[in-house]
């Protein structure tokens, strides 16, 4: 039996009100943008997300008093079973977004599923138990690289890194299937993940920089002046960072393919709908009755609320559907106008203090999976919450990426849920084998 003694050194109170204080929240804001006196109650969507939030709870204490060793029979499995269901959607399983023209779903009775969301779960699991107790090297990746495109990889009894072969097609592998649905927003959380990971493990930044510096090329060519710049500093880092000549070599023309040729080609490669968020960011008035509309509804909805905001319920942006996908993709400024300034940093500390809790259970755990787990899932949670604020005041493209706790869905409420519940897991299991 868990006596108190027992629960206040395994389980992190603070974390735990911190869940159930956002969740809460989300509620009232779902409600307040979607409640319909018309329609009976289970068919709100503030009263489905509570069901969601109930539903989610549950599995994160199932998943927090889990035993570690059935982690460690189910991780390769729920990861398989994850590639599963993307090929599925990619084969023409899914169910299509006419708006958007994504097929992201699967359609489930009363539920929808989106397999990039279960994904998420099975790739942080899988990467970290990949990681454990390994450092990673850019060299190494390149190496790992190489030898995947020539099956000759050379390198293995002179460097003994024959480890990082399984690295690159466990990332590669579910990131081009989600990008092939195409849900970028979400492929960018499994490179964020990543990322961070590698960061954890041990890869300097300078290494990160230049892992994801064709990306940056690419970005930067649509301004001369930028990509040059960006150039110039791409050498200086080359330069002090020493690594073999061909390594080298090959970064640089990378970046030169991407900067210069691969531009063209993957901007005519997005979907319509990605290019006109990218031209609204770089002009938001430029198509105000079209792609800009939303951008343009999200600053009126949040300067409107002021210091203290409209109060609950009184929103006009939100109640009157001036603010598109207002229990989604833009329930920060549902916030922002019933809530005002306030509420919005409210909010925001909330996060902060998550996040805060979710890494100090990583600098306590000694169990170099547990660390690898809740660092990923930091990860995910932090950058969702930057991108969609940073897209709601326009610092960002509008993207699909959902506010944790806050934003109406199903299987991304899980999702998050799942990830409070590897984190009290880690925390509650401390010190276990």
């Amino acid at each position: 039996m868990l006596d108190r003694e027992f629960l206040e050194r395994r389980v992190d109170a603070l974390f735990v009100v911190l869940v159930l204080l956002l969740s809460a929240f989300g509620v009232l804001l779902v409600f307040s943008a979607t409640n319909d006196p018309d329609v009976a109650l289970s068919q709100n969507l503030w009263f489905k997300q509570a069901l969601y939030v109930v539903a989610g709870l549950l599995c994160a204490v199932v998943v927090a008093l889990l035993p570690r060793r059935i982690f460690s029979a189910l991780t390769w499995p729920l990861y398989f079973l994850s590639l599963g269901l993307l090929l599925y959607v990619a084969m023409g399983g899914g169910s299509v977004d006419e708006a958007k023209g994504a097929a992201r779903w699967i359609k489930l009775p009363g539920f929808n599923l989106q397999p990039s969301e279960v994904a998420k779960v099975a790739y942080l699991l899988v990467l970290s138990r990949y990681l454990s107790g390994r450092e990673v090297r850019l060299e190494n990746l390149f190496r790992a690289g190489l030898g995947l495109v020539t099956l000759r990889p050379l390198w293995r009894r002179r460097h003994g890194a024959d480890w990082e072969m399984g690295l690159v097609p466990l990332f590669c592998v579910p990131f081009l299937l989600i990008l092939k649905q195409p849900d970028l927003s979400t492929a960018l959380v499994f490179m964020a993940m990543t990322l961070t990971m590698f960061f954890w493990s041990g890869m300097p930044l300078r290494e990160l920089f230049l892992l994801v510096s064709p990306g940056i090329s690419l970005v930067t060519s649509l301004h001369m002046a930028a990509w040059v710049v960006f150039i110039v500093a791409l050498l200086a880092v080359l330069l002090r960072t020493r690594l073999q000549l061909w390594i080298s070599a090959a970064i640089l023309v990378a970046n030169l393919f991407a900067g210069g040729m691969l531009a063209g080609a993957a901007w005519n490669s997005l979907e319509d709908h990605q290019r006109s968020r990218l031209e609204t960011f770089v002009d938001p008035s430029r198509d105000d009755r079209g792609a800009g509309y939303q951008v343009r509804q999200s600053f009126v909805a949040i300067g409107s609320g002021g210091l203290l905001g409209k109060g609950f319920l009184e929103g006009s942006q939100t109640n009157l559907d001036f603010l598109p996908e207002e229990h989604t993709d833009f329930i920060f400024g549902v916030l922002g106008e019933q809530f005002g300034f306030v509420g919005c940093a409210g909010a925001l500390g909330l996060f902060f203090a998550l996040l805060s809790r979710i890494l100090d259970v990583a600098a306590r755990s000694r169990d170099p999976f547990g660390n690898f787990v809740v660092v990923g899932a930091a990860a995910i949670i932090g950058f969702h919450v930057a991108v969609n604020v940073a897209m709601t005041i326009g610092l960002m493209p509008v993207t699909g990426l959902p506010l944790p706790f806050l934003s109406y869905g199903g299987t991304f409420m899980m999702t998050v849920m799942c990830l409070c519940g590897l984190v009290a897991h880690v925390r509650f299991h401390e010190g276990e084998v």
